[in-house]
């Protein structure tokens, strides 16, 4: 395929991480997007992110994907780290407690934990107590500050001549006469549309999950994960570059609110302390609530998708106004809580996809 002028509509992780990979690879990107780095809207999930890695079980193909994209976003995260500290990324330890656990889940090299460094099954004796853990495991994350990670791609799709437009799609359509009306983009081969905004446009698919969570000042030094078994979880994300620490959080499908709650606050608050007693108490001096020192309570909205995440090229494609050809099209949305997880992974399927246009 000749490599002409690629459109991606989204500046979510998934939109940044493609147009780096496809602008390191030699191809003219032109990345349109309502929300940019360093917006705060509850739709643009980003910036929000309690970003961390937390591996999963791998046995549908599917899963068996997923894991490969979260092996290889590993890797390129791994490198970032050592090679680039600006971007507010880190590997720390992670601990895990389970309420329900399959141990095959867990110990199996096909399908399990065992595979990603520094594994191991933490022993009973170690459990917080008064809980009902059945099993807990730890192995090396990695961490990051979303808002400072994602201001450093668009930094570094800048350096690489990604021409970057703010504007707002009512359709995927929309994002031809865009490019084209923008300084410089009025001629030009377009080669394919890439749709990493999220939730998509007009999937009966989407919908968003509301999810509130708190950032405290509270410092710590591990990334921790309680799975319930009512099937909610309660995490503690610290966030390096003085980025607080992200506890939570709710998981609320189909609910459109904006309203903070307050119950949900100290819920939250509670789980955390009651989990993780050693991030509380921290500087007594100052004022607190429960312990914590609250910085920020928000509400965000992940972008999910029954069937999980959409990749593949679209058989119909886009209309091209003014010369009736059909633009390929590539679908890059519906990530959910993983997008971080696998962004670079996803990168590099899209490209794949790319190189395979006719």
């Amino acid at each position: 395929m000749s490599q002409g002028n690629i459109i991606i509509i989204g500046a979510g992780v998934l939109g940044l991480s493609t147009a780096i990979q496809l602008s390191r690879s030699g191809h003219k990107v032109t990345l349109i997007a309502r929300d940019l780095p360093g917006d705060s809207t509850i739709d643009y999930a980003s910036p929000w992110a309690g970003a961390h890695f937390q591996p999963s079980p791998a046995k549908t193909p599917a899963e068996q994907l997923e894991q490969q994209l979260m092996q290889e976003t590993y890797r390129e995260l791994d490198a970032i780290a050592q090679n680039h500290p600006e971007a507010g990324v880190a590997f720390i330890p992670a601990v895990e407690y389970f309420d329900s656990a399959d141990p095959d889940s867990f110990l199996s090299k096909e399908n399990g934990y065992i595979n990603w460094p520094d594994f191991s099954i933490i022993d009973k004796t170690q459990y917080p107590p008064n809980h009902d853990i059945q099993m807990a495991v730890t192995y090396r994350s990695w961490v990051l500050n979303s808002p400072v990670y994602l201001l450093w791609l668009q930094k570094l799709a800048k350096e690489l001549g990604v021409v970057i437009i703010r504007s707002q799609l009512t359709a995927l359509e929309d994002a031809v006469p865009i490019f084209r009306h923008a300084s410089d983009n009025h001629v030009g081969h377009i080669s394919a549309v890439i749709d990493a905004s999220g939730r998509g446009f007009n999937d009966p698919d989407s919908y968003p999950s509301r999810g509130q969570f708190v950032i405290v000042e509270n410092e710590f030094d591990m990334t921790v994960s309680h799975h319930w078994a009512d099937g909610s979880s309660t995490v503690v994300v610290p966030r390096p570059f003085g980025g607080g620490t992200v506890v939570g959080g709710t998981k609320e499908p189909g609910n459109w609110s904006e309203e903070i709650s307050d119950s949900d606050t100290e819920m939250i608050l509670k789980r955390v302390k009651n989990i993780c007693p050693g991030i509380v108490g921290q500087d007594p001096a100052k004022e607190n609530v429960l312990g914590f020192q609250i910085r920020q309570v928000y509400v965000a909205r992940r972008p999910m998708r029954r069937g999980g995440l959409r990749l593949e090229q679209d058989v119909v494609g886009i209309q091209s106004p003014g010369d009736g050809r059909r633009v390929p099209l590539i679908h890059c949305y519906g990530a959910g809580q993983s997008g971080y997880k696998i962004s670079w992974g996803v990168a590099k399927r899209v490209e794949s996809l790319i190189a395979d246009l006719k």
